[in-house]
Parts: C-alpha cells; sequence; structure tokens
C-alpha cells in the first residue's frame, strides 16, 4: 500500500544482525528511466511499505525495483554498520547513500559486474555506512534472474562471525561431497560399473551448482568473469541433469529395446539442454532459467516416478533411489513456499538446495550399496553347495577364534594387572597409587570417614646400594615390601612402591592415632628383621610420615595437599635423625 510517512529505523544499539526488510519501501521504475535525484523530489505517497515479509520476492520482475531505507542512530555506536542483501544472484544492483540530501556513497555492483566491484568481497552484498545521525539508503535491483531481496543490518564484528558460520555450513555439504566422491570413485575403479561413473560426475556437479549458488563459485574461480556467472547456472544445471538422466538409466537398467518409452523419455529431457543452452545467447537469460527450472523439475520428477515404479515391480535398490529423489522434491517445494512467502525463510528453506541435495546423494549412495548386497544375494543363493560348505569352516574357524579371543582376555587382564603394579615388588606402583588417592578420598567424603597417608622411606639407602651392590638392594626392597604388606591387614588399605625406596600407605577410616600406631609398628618390625641374601646380612631402619585428615565436600580435592603434608612429615624425621615417626593433622 502507498505509504505517507514512515518511522526512521533506530540503529543506536545494534549489537546484532537484524532484518530491515519490514523497513523497506519500494518502487517499481517500469522504464528504467529514474535517477537518484528524481526519486528524492518524489512524494512520499508513492513510495509502498508492504514489505513486513523477512523475504521479498518477486519472482523473475523485467523492470528495476527501487528501495529506500531510511537510518538514524549510527553517530551513536563505536562500531560501523553493514547493510547486507543475502541473496547473491541480483544481476544489477546500485546503491546510494544519502545525507542532508547528497549522495555520500555510491556503490555499483552485481552479478553480473566484477566481483572486485563489492566494496566487500563476500559472496553476498555487504556495504558499509557512514557514521551520520541520519541516512537515507536509496537501493536499485535489476535482474534477469529471481529477484529475491532479503536486507540486514548488522555490526561491522557481527559479519566475522557471520562469514564462519557459512563457510562451515558449506565446509560440511563439500566435505561430505568429497568424501562420497572419493569413495565412490574407489569403486567405480574396483568394479568398473559404468552406473559409478555417472553417480560420480552428478556429485561433481551438484558440486559445482551449489558453489555457484552460494556465490562462491563467483568469489573464488571466476570473480571476473562477470557474464560466465549467470551461464555457469545453467551449464551446471545441464551437466547435473544429464548425468543424473545416465545414472537412472544405468542403474535401473533401462534401455531402447527393453523399456523404450522410458528411455526414449529420458534423452529428451537430457537433449532438451541443447536449444535452452542456445536460447541463454538467442533470447535471454531470463527465458533460459526458467526453462532450466522446467526441465529440472521434470528430470527430479522422473527420477521419482521410475524409482517408485520398479521399486513396486520388486527391484529392492529402487526403494533407496525413490526416497531419494522425493526427499529432494520436498526440499525444492520448500524453496518455493518461501520464494513465493508462503513460508518464513528459516535455516531449512534457506539452505534447500544444499541440504535436499546432500541428503540425496546419500540415499543414493545406500541405493548403491543395496544393489551391491541384492547382487551378492543373487550369487550366494546360486551357490548353495559351497555356502554350506564355508558356514561349517565358518563355525569351526569361530571356535578357534572363540578360544584364542579368550586367550587374548586373560593375556589382557594379565597385562592391566602387570600395567598397575612394581615388577621388582609386585605391589602396585605410583599410577595406580595416584588414581587410589582420589578414588579413596572420595570415598571417605561419601562415607564421613577419616583419612591418613603413611609416606615410608628406608634408611641411608644409597649407602647400602654403594656397599654392597644394587642386587642386595633389589632384594632389601622386595623383602621390604613383604615386611610392610605384613603388617597391613585390612583390604581397604592401599601400599604402592611409590619412587625409589619410597613406600606408601593409603588408610580410609583411619585416623592420625591410628596410623601413627600403624607407623610405629612397622618401624619396630624393621628393627628387629635381619635382611640376610647371598651372605650379606643387614638391618635397615625406616623413616616415616603421617598425615591424617576428616575431608568434606569442600576439601574433598585436597587429596595431593594430604600427600604432600606426609611427605613433608618424612621429610622432617629425616631431618630430626631418622629411624622414626612424625606426624601431622591437616587442616
Amino acid at each position: 500500500m502507498p505509504l505517507s510517512a514512515q518511522a526512521n529505523l533506530n540503529v543506536a544499539n545494534l549489537e546484532e544482525r537484524i532484518p530491515v526488510n519490514p523497513h523497506l519501501q519500494w518502487m517499481v521504475d517500469p522504464q528504467a528511466l529514474f535517477t537518484i535525484q528524481k526519486l528524492q523530489a518524489i512524494h512520499e505517497s508513492h513510495w509502498f511499505d508492504d514489505t513486513e515479509q523477512a523475504q521479498l520476492s518477486f519472482g523473475q520482475y523485467n523492470a528495476p525495483i527501487w528501495f529506500r531505507l531510511s537510518v538514524e542512530g549510527l553517530t551513536h555506536s563505536q562500531s560501523e554498520h553493514l547493510l547486507q542483501l543475502t541473496y547473491p544472484h541480483l544481476d544489477y544492483l546500485d546503491v546510494y547513500v544519502v545525507s542532508d540530501g547528497k549522495v555520500i556513497n555510491q556503490y555499483a555492483t552485481g552479478d553480473l559486474r566484477p566481483h572486485n566491484s563489492r566494496p566487500l568481497a563476500t559472496t553476498d552484498f555487504v556495504f558499509p555506512l557512514p557514521q551520520r545521525e541520519n541516512l537515507t539508503v536509496f537501493i536499485r535491483i535489476a535482474s534477469e534472474g529471481v529477484l529475491d531481496v532479503r536486507t540486514f543490518l548488522l555490526p561491522a564484528d557481527q559479519l566475522v562471525t557471520q562469514t564462519r558460520h557459512f563457510f562451515f555450513l558449506n565446509g560440511i555439504y563439500f566435505g561430505a561431497a568429497l568424501i562420497m566422491l572419493i569413495y565412490n570413485a574407489f569403486i567405480y575403479f574396483t568394479i568398473r560399473d559404468q552406473s559409478y561413473l555417472y553417480y560420480l560426475g552428478y556429485i561433481g556437479a551438484s558440486a559445482i551448482l551449489q558453489a555457484t549458488l552460494s556465490g562462491l563459485s563467483f568469489q573464488y574461480l571466476w570473480p571476473g568473469l562477470a557474464e560466465f556467472n549467470a551461464l555457469a547456472i545453467l551449464l551446471a544445471a545441464a551437466l547435473l541433469t544429464s548425468c543424473a538422466i545416465g545414472f537412472i538409466i544405468t542403474f535401473i537398467g533401462l534401455s531402447k529395446a527393453t523399456t523404450p518409452i522410458d528411455f526414449i523419455w529420458l534423452m529428451l529431457i537430457a537433449v532438451s539442454f541443447l536449444p535452452i543452452l542456445l536460447s541463454y545467447f538467442l533470447i535471454s537469460y531470463s527465458f533460459a532459467l526458467k526453462a532450466t527450472f522446467i526441465v529440472v523439475m521434470f528430470a527430479v520428477f522422473s527420477g521419482f516416478y521410475l524409482g517408485s515404479k520398479y521399486w513396486v515391480k520388486g527391484v529392492k535398490a529402487a526403494r533407496y533411489f525413490a526416497s531419494a529423489w522425493f526427499i529432494y522434491l520436498l526440499f525444492i517445494a520448500m524453496y518455493l513456499m518461501q520464494s513465493n512467502q508462503i513460508i518464513e525463510p528459516n535455516f531449512l528453506s534457506d539452505n534447500a538446495f544444499s541440504i535436499g541435495s546432500l541428503v540425496e546423494l546419500s540415499l543414493l549412495s545406500l541405493a548403491f550399496a543395496d544393489k551391491l548386497n541384492e547382487e551378492r544375494e543373487l550369487r550366494v543363493k546360486a551357490q548353495d553347495d559351497l555356502l554350506n560348505l564355508t558356514i561349517r569352516m565358518n563355525e569351526e574357524l569361530d571356535s578357534q577364534v572363540q578360544a584364542r579371543t579368550i586367550e587374548l582376555e586373560n593375556a589382557n587382564a594379565r597385562l592391566k594387572e602387570l600395567s598397575v603394579t612394581d615388577g621388582l615388588t609386585q605391589l602396585k606402583n605410583r599410577f595406580y597409587f595416584d588414581q587410589a588417592l582420589k578414588r579413596e578420598m572420595r570415598r571417605c567424603v561419601r562415607e564421613q570417614w577419616p583419612f591418613s597417608v603413611i609416606m615410608l622411606d628406608i634408611d641411608h639407602f644409597k649407602r647400602l646400594n654403594d656397599e654392597h651392590g644394587h642386587l642386595f638392594g633389589d632384594f632389601c626392597l622386595s623383602r621390604a615390601a613383604q615386611l610392610v604388606q605384613s603388617v597391613i591387614r585390612r583390604p581397604s588399605d592401599t601400599l604402592a612402591r611409590y619412587g625409589g625406596e619410597e613406600f606408601a600407605i593409603l588408610l580410609p577410616n583411619t585416623n592420625l592415632d591410628g596410623a601413627v600406631s600403624l607407623a610405629e609398628k612397622i618401624r619396630e618390625h624393621f628393627k628387629e628383621t635381619e635382611f640376610r641374601d647371598s651372605g650379606i646380612s643387614q638391618y635397615l631402619t625406616v623413616s616415616l610420615g603421617v598425615s591424617s585428615a576428616r575431608p568434606t565436600p569442600e576439601t574433598a580435592e585436597s587429596s595431593l595437599a594430604i600427600l604432600d603434608l606426609a611427605d613433608q612429615c618424612l621429610y622432617k624425621a629425616k631431618q630430626q635423625g631418622r629411624d622414626q615417626v612424625v606426624a601431622k593433622q591437616y587442616s
């Protein structure tokens, strides 16, 4: 409806991207005669403002259309603001930024102009807005293709985030397409099935079409070939459809002799792209684009129809084939509903072609796999005798494998035990001790028990090694481990070799007095025990450090501090003359 006046869009507190279509006014230029000066003089009542939709679609509209947007509050923000048009296939796009009745910035770009005509190198169209209190932006769009207008305002820093999101989504698509391309290429070179060759072409053409539709091809492959950019969509669609038809024919097994109607129909669809491509040069891009869309729709419908037909006839692999084309149809329908403003733009409709294409390619891969499985089943059915023999051999082999598996499981269990066991003393090692320390600490918190740690070190062990050799030293370590183990009786207590001649003991549900008593008992046992081996006899003493705490949920992570306190007590016992126990309560 005509507008008499429209409030300016205030962006003083803009922090994220917002749609500005609801704030746009528009006017058709039927004779393509309007200039920016003439537009500024036109009365407000000639502008229209029925742009409540997030997407404004004019279809294939032959006349230029002008849009106007009034913005205020740009000087109140520290970051630069950007005007964004997200549809990348607008042929001619002219933007005029007006302040106080004067054009202060002017841009002439579009996908029929070189890519470097864009102020920012992006796949869509992004224009910086100067920091003025009040601006009026005039946008002129002329396009032979679909004229979709989705405009946004965003802070400059949001463009980086949006670009990353865009490349992430496209990376998923092209990454998946590349994986399928490599995988199916390997299968093709293995079995030399011609349908795989067409499928490889279909994957490649789908990727080219998606790159062209998203604007990636124009930005990175042919940024200076603006005229070719429009033709690229037609060429990619022609290649895509031709490969799809070749794939349908070879996958289902159509031929002129056995299925003449289906075969001839598909060939006519493929051949129809020749006059379509000629019409681009002889008639117009608009006509060629409409014809391309019609032919592609016929091809997709044909794929769904033939897949359903041969599914009903008993071709099992055709069920995935039919499902693939049906899902592709659904996504195309979703795109058309968005283009005709039946549904609001959303993630699925914005990415309808890429999602539909990716799902379709995946289902067609499943159709290939299903076809291979079906052929394998037929071969197996024709070789029953050999299969029975193979089954018996497999059963015998399974028995051997099962027995071997049990042996491996036992060996793995032994290896696991060895991985936490000290090879010399056969005690638990430092790795096991570190895990047990945290586990027992949590258990004491849960059960509200006291928790104690004893650190034990054999006195003058280095001198023992120097005087009597490492073999006797190893004997003493092994015998010392047995001696300490004989004193510790509770299954919940953990004794481990902590390193060198050091041992550590975890005592859950043991207070400081109990831990000190146990430490004194160990010390006395060492004083009373003679270490004798290979004619060498020696009495040893030990120094012990004891720490104890009553852990709570707030101190549950203080296990290392308790251990460190016991180590400090051990160090103090050595400083005070060795052969003694030093203990301290952790607080």
